[in-house]
């Protein structure tokens, strides 16, 4: 396995490799929607070329995606036009999705430095590959001077790899998304 910078032309597979990872949480949902989430989260945390890497084994594997706290994302109004796309139902759905992502984002920003970053994306289809990701982000990070990374994650996924990886928790709430109550977790990583 390599970890090299993800490009562009990545961000096909990138949105498969997320269906693969993701499925099952969005499992009852048509495949119209399905593919606008997996697509919105690959390109709206596609943010900062410096800090997205990719896994490579014979094909995309893997990603991490990271960001800094003045970069500002310009796919929201592009995915907002692409609601019109859908029906009205999976429509408001998306849009929850999208307004709890964007709000989840600005809550993280509101507790990092200037000299910090966010991981926004992290997945991994190959076991040790998440860590060579990370290495490389931490790596890159550092050169820049950079000295915590701050991630939010929420109960539907794996957050207890971050309390075991030495993160700490700095914030928690409770958010409802297409009403489903959500616990949200902001976690920090000192580096330096």
């Amino acid at each position: 396995m390599i970890v090299r910078q993800f490009l562009t032309d990545d961000i096909k597979e990138a949105s498969k490799i997320s269906h693969l990872v993701w499925g099952d949480l969005y499992k009852c949902e048509n495949f119209d929607l399905q593919k606008f989430i997996y697509d919105f989260t690959i390109e709206y945390y596609y943010l900062n070329k410096d800090f997205s890497f990719a896994l490579d084994e014979k094909g995309l594997c893997g990603l991490v995606f990271a960001s800094l706290k003045t970069d500002k994302n310009t796919v929201l109004n592009d995915y907002k036009n692409k609601l019109q796309s859908l029906n009205n139902n999976d429509k408001q759905k998306a849009l929850n999705l999208i307004e709890y992502v964007e709000n989840t984002g600005k809550e993280v920003k509101k507790v990092m430095s200037d000299n910090d970053f966010m991981l926004g994306l992290f997945i991994s289809t190959q076991k040790g590959g998440g860590k060579m990701l990370l290495s490389q982000l931490y790596k890159t990070a550092i050169t820049k001077g950079l000295k915590n990374m701050y991630l939010w994650t929420d109960t539907t996924c794996n957050f207890d790899y971050y309390q075991k990886n030495n993160f700490t928790l700095v914030k928690q709430f409770d958010c409802t998304v297409n009403n489903q109550n959500i616990n949200t977790l902001i976690f920090k990583k000192q580096l330096i």
